[in-house]
């Protein structure tokens, strides 16, 4: 085959362009660190690196949700701890205040020291955080959760809202907690309930219709006279109303287990006649709870109602408050004396509920916290995981590319020699 000196000339610049392309391309690898700079250099291990980013992206994202839950989480855990400290005081301060060696002065600077205890506690539950909203809100955190009425007291006024932040793949952590739930804890006085729905009390109108009963004295029911005693522990009343003849009705009361309720002398009260409840409602007693019935609706089917009580909830700032209102008071007579001894020993017990329920709530707020710190090593392995995967697809490796270098270095400068020497023979050298 003949090769003219310009087809020479020309694939001799050809191989000797490939060559510095492949020594820059090289050199490139060497410089960056990687192999895989443009999608065109491996298409698809450019994907692969594309999703591997968004992975990695995503654990940067959890990243910083785990620090800011955590902040969040460790400002509450210092607010409980603070809150419980103010409780503690509380505590001290009710027990010294039912002694009888102390006077009426210093029931007084006791009830100064439990009102500023309580601004205290409201500063500490109206805490905001970092971005200014406020910890204890629940949803509302544009505004205070605790507002003070005109008689002293702290009404909540946020809701019962929790923010869930996705700390994994498939995990969300709860970033705070609403002061219902937290604070919202201790009992204050008895409310009935009838079907769930709030009781009419004597001084309001009843409707013929349900509820059917209705209380005449549980209201101001005086506090040795709770529902529990008033029931004996039976819980749950279910009273039955029922007509076994025209205009004559009976009633049954049965307690939580559906057994019948017996009266003080041991007798069960079942079909208690009642007469015509339609035109006049009949009064009648369990253990000490008057009740007024009334005709149900459907004498058929709507002819039975569930009576409970639960504690009204209260916080601690109002359990002091109504403390401090007693013991501000100069003790006058026995009586008085008397009602400071149920104040001090019910304020006890409130304070005793408001501590307990704050150690709990310090709980799970640590639960959390370690939580986040197990995600976080978590997500820390797979970030490492993922980084080590990308590098495998995109990285050069040195050792490889610097021997590449050399030899496609060496391989362009044998190439420019040559081409050197061939390009110098010429026919006509050998022409005399």
């Amino acid at each position: 085959m003949r090769i003219s000196t310009q087809q020479q000339f020309l694939r001799s610049i050809d191989d000797m362009q490939r060559s510095q392309s492949r020594i820059a391309d090289l050199q490139d690898q060497i410089s960056t660190g990687k192999r895989l700079r443009n999608p065109s250099d491996d298409p698809v291990g450019a994907a692969q690196v594309v999703k591997l980013e968004r992975e990695l992206s995503q654990y940067n994202k959890y990243d910083d949700n785990i620090n800011v839950t955590q902040r969040r989480l460790e400002q509450e855990d210092s607010i409980l701890d603070s809150i419980n400290i103010a409780t503690d005081r509380m505590r001290e301060l009710t027990i010294k205040a039912g002694s009888d060696t102390i006077n009426d002065a210093d029931r007084s600077t006791i009830a100064q020291e439990l009102d500023q205890l309580v601004t205290y506690v409201a500063g500490l539950m109206n805490t905001q955080d970092a971005q200014g909203e406020y910890l204890f809100a629940g949803n509302k955190g544009g505004d205070a959760p605790y507002v003070k009425q005109g008689d002293g007291s702290y009404d909540y006024v946020g809701d019962d809202g929790q923010r869930l932040i996705q700390v994994g793949s498939d995990l969300f952590v709860p970033s705070n907690d609403s002061g219902e739930a937290l604070f919202e804890s201790i009992d204050g006085p008895l409310q009935t309930k009838l079907s769930g729905q709030a009781v009419f009390n004597a001084a309001q109108q009843v409707p013929p219709v349900e509820p059917f009963v209705r209380t005449t004295e549980f209201a101001t029911l005086a506090a040795e006279n709770t529902f529990k005693e008033a029931t004996k522990g039976l819980g749950e009343l279910t009273i039955r109303v029922t007509e076994p003849t025209p205009d004559n009705f009976e009633y049954s009361v049965f307690d939580s287990s559906g057994a019948p309720v017996k009266d003080a002398s041991g007798n069960d009260i079942a079909n208690i006649a009642v007469g015509d409840i339609a035109a006049t409602p009949a009064q009648i007693n369990i253990h000490g709870l008057s009740l007024e019935l009334h005709e149900p609706a459907d004498i058929a089917s709507a002819n039975e109602i569930k009576l409970s009580a639960t504690p009204e909830k209260m916080n601690v700032m109002d359990a002091a408050t109504a403390l401090s209102n007693v013991l501000s008071q100069p003790i006058e007579n026995e009586q008085m004396r008397t009602e400071r001894n149920e104040a001090v020993a019910r304020a006890l017990e409130q304070f005793k509920m408001s501590a307990d329920k704050t150690t709990e709530s310090q709980t799970v707020v640590g639960s959390r916290l370690k939580t986040l710190e197990n995600v976080s090593s978590s997500n820390l392995d797979f970030k490492l995981f993922t980084q080590t995967a990308i590098s495998s697809i995109e990285d050069a490796d040195m050792s490889k590319v610097i021997s590449e270098f050399t030899l496609e270095q060496t391989t362009l400068q044998a190439a420019q020699a040559t081409f050197g020497r061939v390009s110098s023979l010429s026919l006509f050298n050998y022409i005399n």
